[in-house]
């Protein structure tokens, strides 16, 4: 049985008030998701290493989790992971060495995520499971939070499932909210990213208690 895991993602946090924000959630989830972008991948642009590295210095025992939307992985990567992130997960589309940088994170004692857009077969990854620790199924087009839940994901997160078993985490970010998260966790995704859901709430820890809630975790 693989564990589930919540996320808070803080792209849609207040970040003149961040580290009240992230306190508000940060004893009740399992990882603070953090989104970068460059504006060329995607038409966005957030924050980068030196974010990370103050959310890890305020926050030294929890689990990091970098999701970078960036042009660049193969030669980024390493700062996201010295800024202090536990996983870092990047696109395959914007990459053709998946395999390298993947076993350079093992091989650098991180773990290694892989991500996918909506319109990317999942299977591209099974020849590197070996070296996958997680496989981010994107339920709505990357690059802004707020965005619905796209329905049709249902069944790529089965397909991922399927493909890599147990051992792999499975997780889920775009439009998950009390609505959609049980169909995404009975399709076999385990890792749930909430952004907009918590922090647009009034009180964003009782949004984490009521999901916790409803996936019985």
């Amino acid at each position: 049985m693989v564990k589930l895991k919540i996320g808070a993602s803080i792209l849609d946090a207040n970040f003149l008030h961040l580290k009240e924000q992230i306190d508000a959630v940060v004893g009740d989830v399992d990882e603070i998701h953090l989104d970068v972008m460059d504006g060329v991948f995607v038409d966005n642009i957030s924050f980068g290493p030196s974010i990370i590295s103050q959310v890890r210095a305020a926050y030294p025992e929890a689990f990091l989790d970098t999701h970078l939307m960036i042009s660049r992985p193969d030669a980024m990567w390493r700062h996201f992971q010295t800024a202090g992130s536990d996983v870092v997960t990047f696109h395959y589309e914007m990459t053709p060495h998946t395999y390298i940088i993947c076993k350079e994170m093992h091989d650098a004692g991180i773990q290694a995520g892989v991500s996918v857009t909506p319109a990317t077969d999942v299977a591209v990854l099974e020849p590197v499971t070996e070296y996958i620790d997680r496989v981010l199924t994107l339920t709505v087009e990357p690059g802004f939070g707020g965005q619905a839940f796209i329905p049709a994901m249902l069944r790529k997160i089965e397909r991922a499932r399927k493909l890599f078993g147990d051992d792999v985490d499975i997780q889920v970010d775009g439009g998950i909210k009390n609505t959609t998260i049980v169909d995404a966790k009975n399709a076999g995704a385990n890792v749930f990213v909430l952004g907009s859901y918590f922090f647009k709430a009034e009180d964003p820890r009782e949004r984490v208690l009521e999901i916790r809630d409803l996936l019985g975790a």
